[in-house]
This record gives structure tokens, C-alpha cells and sequence, in this order.
């Protein structure tokens, strides 16, 4: 294994007018042993990205380094076809040979490689890190897509290579084998600490098993940072909202008070910078009330919202509300009232919980309590016009 260096990393397709730059100036260093998580929406350029750490696309420009091989570098017209570079790569169809036994395509990159000494104890050891062993003399259509997907880890990691690429191994799978494949990845990187690169669109996915996660956009990382940091303080409201916080609630200032446009706004505003915020809440940090009598010192709320729909989840309730022309989504827990369809209420969220972003997108207060730079509180008007 070995560290993967990359920078100033640019791929584009079409040319003239209809050119599209889909990877610009992209660079990040992966430690050795780290597993980075791309994550992003379709057409971020997280795919291509990996594509061409493979060799499978000839990038533009930039440098590309295994450890102390350099596979790809633009301006020294250096690009190691992708059969020399010492990857492991898993691909989201699986890519099994269907002729060939699952012993014989675990063996492939062996034989490809030439290696000699004990090829199938090498086999059979990749195997059993994927609990595919008694799966050894089978053919791929005699497999689940699970163990399909079991044999190609095994393939990719027999010959022990210098970086292990991924890209959306799991979505092919339904969501339950999707979890449990998840876990036991998550179990073997500990195992085996290989380096590698994981593709993916999922941030539970993400979240669980990268050692830091790069969050794309148009081609370049939006946000660097570990799992943790990257959910605790999304560093804009593109990452914010591609991690799963929804809710938003756009506060505005007129003069020293601030109003929500979309229904009455009750309790003490921290003082925030600017003239306009939008505050981003996660579900499970919304609490719905009655009236706003029931909010606590360390709350405030938007009267006005209608429920409009509660399903059942087992030990929690999902509810969904709108108030003015915004949709808020709260998890609320089997000791809370839980309304009804209809019902008017007031969201209600502590203000230590919010995601505070500005103008610009940018992260202006975190959530943390201990990041929170807020001055006095501030009055607020009693409803959304101000009266």
C-alpha cells in the first residue's frame, strides 16, 4: 500500500461551444492506509475523477502519483496505461468474468501480474477477508448480487495493491444488503487499512465509512474534511443540503429586530451578522408546539405551520409541516405529542442546533455551541409583518 497524491487535475469533454469541463483543477492527498469518500450529485465530476486515477480516462492536465510512481503527469507526457498501474479497482456492475469460477476471477489480477509463489493461498486468504470461501468453485451466475459484489472486493484486493479504487460498488444492491455490505467494508479497511478512493452519491454511505470525506461540486471539492467535521459544520448550504439538512428558515433584519417572512416569529434571536440568514435545521433537532407558549428559553419558533402529513417509523414519528411556501420535516421521538394532519403549530428549534449561512452560501455560526461567537439576543416581531 501507499500514499495517492494528486494535483491540479483537469478532464473535459466535447469540444468548441459544447465543450464541458467535467474535473477542474482538482487536487487532494490521500494518507497512506485512508480511505477519502467522494460525494456528490450526479454530474459533480466524482465518477471521471475516479475514472482517470484508474487510467480509464486521459485527463487534460495535472499529476497523479501512486506512492512514488508517477502514473500521470500532463506537462512530462507521462500516462500509465491502467493495466501497469498498481490498482485494485471495484466497479458498481461487479465486473466478474462469467466463464471463469469465482476462484479463477479472484486469481485474474495474480496471473495478469505475474506473481509468483502461492497463488491460491493468496486466493484463498482474499476469500476468506470477504467470507467467500465455501463460494470458491462456483460461477458469478450461481451468486447473489451480494456474493457477486463479495468476489469482486476479493479480486481487487489479492494482489494487494498500492490503492484501492471504488466506484458506487453498493448502489446496485437493495437497501438492506446495501447496510450489511457497508459494515463489513467498513470492517475490512480496519482490517487491512488499505489506500483507497470511494465514489459514492449516498452521505449515510459517506459518512460511515470514509476516514475524511471530499464533497464535490462542478468538478472541485466544495468541502475537505472528516466525517465528523464535515457534518457538525457543512462550510456551505450546497454541502449542507447534499448531507441531508433540509429544513430552512430565512430570518431578516429591520432595523434591530429581526422577522421571518413565512409566519410568526417567536423568541430571542442571537445576534447575526448581516441584514438576512438562513437558518438550516436537521430533522431530528425540530420539535413541533402547540402554541408558542411551550417554547423553551432556548428556543424559537415560526407560528403558522400546518402539518400536512405524520407517518409512522417504529420508535419515531416523521412530520411534515409547511409554513408560508416552506416545507420543514421534524423526527419527533415515541414521548413527544405527535399531531394530526391538519393541525396548525409552531416549529420550534433551539438556536445552538442551527446551521447559520449568510449572503454568500457560507457558514456564518456552526451549531456547536463552543463555535458560537453570538452577541446579546435581540427583540423579534410578533409576526411576519412586523406589526
Amino acid at each position: 500500500m501507499g500514499d495517492l497524491r494528486v494535483s491540479g487535475l483537469k478532464k473535459s469533454f466535447g469540444t468548441g461551444g459544447s465543450k464541458m469541463l467535467a474535473v477542474a483543477d482538482f487536487n487532494v492527498e490521500v494518507e497512506d492506509g485512508e480511505l477519502l469518500v467522494l460525494l456528490g450529485p450526479s454530474g459533480c465530476g466524482k465518477s471521471t475523477t475516479i475514472r482517470a486515477l484508474a487510467g480509464l480516462e486521459v485527463s487534460d492536465a495535472g499529476h497523479i502519483a501512486f506512492g512514488s510512481q508517477v502514473v500521470f503527469d500532463a506537462a512530462r507526457r507521462i500516462d500509465v496505461r491502467p493495466h501497469r498501474r498498481d490498482i485494485g479497482m471495484v466497479f458498481q456492475s461487479f465486473a466478474l468474468w462469467p466463464h471463469m469460477t469465482v476462484r479463477r476471477n479472484i486469481e485474474y489480477p495474480l496471473r495478469a501480474r505475474r506473481r509468483a509463489g502461492s497463488r491460491q493461498k493468496l486466493v484463498e486468504q482474499a476469500a476468506e477477508l470477504v467470507e467467500c470461501t465455501k463460494l470458491l468453485d462456483r460461477y458469478p451466475s450461481q451468486l447473489s448480487g451480494g456474493q457477486q459484489q463479495r468476489v469482486a472486493l476479493a479480486r481487487a484486493l489479492v494482489a494487494r495493491p498500492a490503492v484501492m479504487l471504488f466506484d458506487e460498488p453498493l448502489s446496485n444492491l437493495d437497501a438492506k444488503l446495501r447496510e450489511q455490505l457497508r459494515t463489513d467494508l467498513h470492517r475490512l479497511h480496519r482490517t487491512v487499512r488499505f489506500t483507497g478512493v470511494y465514489v459514492t452519491h449516498d452521505h449515510a454511505e459517506a459518512l460511515a465509512l470514509g476516514d475524511r470525506l471530499a464533497i464535490m461540486r462542478a468538478g472541485r471539492i466544495e468541502q475537505l474534511g472528516t466525517p465528523a467535521r464535515v457534518f457538525s459544520a457543512p462550510r456551505t448550504e450546497y454541502v449542507a443540503a447534499f448531507i441531508g439538512i433540509d429544513n430552512v428558515i430565512e430570518l431578516r433584519r429591520d432595523g434591530d429586530r429581526w422577522f421571518c417572512p413565512d409566519g410568526a416569529l417567536h423568541g430571542e434571536v442571537p445576534a447575526y451578522q448581516g441584514d438576512a440568514v438562513r437558518l438550516r435545521v436537521r430533522n431530528e433537532d425540530v420539535r413541533l408546539h402547540a402554541s408558542s407558549a411551550d417554547l423553551t428559553g432556548r428556543e424559537i419558533g415560526v407560528g403558522g405551520a400546518t402539518v400536512v402529513d405524520v407517518s409512522f417509523r417504529g420508535r419515531t414519528w416523521e412530520v411534515v409541516a409547511q409554513v408560508g411556501g416552506v416545507r420543514v420535516d421534524a423526527i419527533l421521538g415515541g414521548s413527544a405529542r405527535i399531531p394530526v394532519a391538519g393541525d396548525t403549530v409552531v416549529i420550534a428549534f433551539e438556536t445552538q442546533h442551527a446551521l447559520v449561512y449568510g449572503a454568500t452560501g457560507e457558514l456564518l455560526v456552526s451549531g456547536d455551541p463552543s463555535r458560537n461567537h453570538e452577541k446579546r439576543p435581540v427583540p423579534v416581531f410578533a409576526d411576519a409583518s412586523g406589526q
